[in-house]
């Protein structure tokens, strides 16, 4: 049997760590998504619609796809980010310290504990760690750990109860 030394993570959750959170976190989530192809879908009504202009005259479907594209590749983002941005700013942990202790049976946050068996996966990205619970994305920076060898034992602990998720 594995004796894994507890671990205990800190670091601030402020503006810089939700951007950071942000951006890696979207990215990750649309990065394999299905949703992907649909703004394949509107590049091609656009060539449709370029075809269309320049053949019939009709600027319709190339308007149309032109305005989707613009809020699929750019609209979407800004109002996800003004939306979760929002959300921060109204957070109690706001500029708080945030601690996580990380044992066999699972992460407690405070009052929370959260079992290994309940997380759907943790997936490390340049710069940190994304822990994925109940469909939300937990964001754990590099520097929240106290050394780089402990990053490691998480990953490692993740790995031996089937929660890491390599991308």
């Amino acid at each position: 049997m594995n004796t894994f030394k507890p671990l205990t993570l800190s670091y601030l959750w402020d503006r810089e760590n939700f951007e950071k959170a942000f951006e890696n976190a979207y990215t990750h989530q649309y990065k394999k998504s299905a949703r992907r192809y649909i703004g394949w879908l509107f590049l091609a009504m656009a060539q449709f619609g370029v075809v269309a202009a320049l053949k019939g005259g009709s600027v319709a479907l190339l308007m149309l796809s032109t305005l989707l594209i613009l809020y699929w590749y750019v609209g979407k983002k800004w109002l996800v980010h003004r939306r979760l941005l929002r959300a921060f700013e109204n957070a109690a942990l706001k500029n708080k310290s945030i601690t996580l202790h990380i044992t066999q049976e699972g992460i407690v946050q405070g009052e929370d504990t959260f079992s290994w068996e309940n997380l759907q996966g943790v997936v490390p990205i340049e710069d940190a760690i994304l822990l994925y619970h109940d469909d939300e994305a937990f964001y754990i920076p590099n520097s929240a750990f106290g050394a780089y060898e402990d990053r490691g034992r998480f990953i490692a602990l993740a790995k031996e109860k089937g929660r890491y998720f390599d991308v």
